[in-house]
């Protein structure tokens, strides 16, 4: 069966290619490279169908970041850099943009006046919620794509492989920085 690129994939039903492939077929299929592919391709998308959108300064890490304080009201910045995986200054500078959009705001920590919290707006909360729409939505055209039951296994094996690195990445950020449920 061709695929997307109109080479002959696996066959259905045995684990051997249906013809050999070259070494330059094997780095276009590398795993990895498709699904950063496919990341950037959803984001660029909806950076041009986004109403506005196409010039925002946000990316993907502001989008996790914001996420990451969805129904939580003790997250300092230094806290958020461990779950982001990136340093303290450049935290500051995500945090900051994200203030002046109006998606969060820094409150005195309750028990520690040295210290700020972040906290979502509603205005946040409600930019979150139209980006969760617009991932349901290519998510949905996904699954008529390719099927419901073939997007639930990459789920699950994405799933399965971040499980699988998390001790790894236990090491890399101190903080569980999945978004509360």
């Amino acid at each position: 069966m061709p695929d997307y690129n109109g080479r002959v994939g696996i066959s259905s039903g045995t684990t051997q290619p249906t013809r050999a492939t070259t070494a330059d077929e094997r780095l276009d299929d590398e795993l990895v490279v498709l699904v950063v592919r496919a990341a950037k391709a959803i984001v660029d998308r909806f950076r041009v169908e986004g109403p506005g959108e196409a010039s925002s300064p946000m990316t993907v890490v502001h989008g996790l970041a914001a996420r990451y304080l969805v129904g939580r009201d003790d997250v300092t910045t230094v806290e958020l850099a461990g779950c982001l995986g990136i340093t303290k200054q450049s935290t500051s500078e995500v945090v900051a943009l994200l203030e002046h959009s109006g998606i969060v705001r820094r409150v005195p920590h309750p028990s520690d006046r040295r210290s700020r919290v972040l906290l979502l707006t509603d205005e946040g909360a409600a930019k979150l919620e139209q980006g969760k729409r617009r991932w349901t939505e290519v998510e949905d055209e996904w699954a008529r794509l390719v099927g419901r039951d073939a997007l639930d296994i990459v789920r699950e094996a994405l799933k399965a492989y971040l499980d699988a690195d998390e001790p790894a990445r236990a090491d890399r950020t101190p903080t569980d920085c999945r978004a509360n449920p």
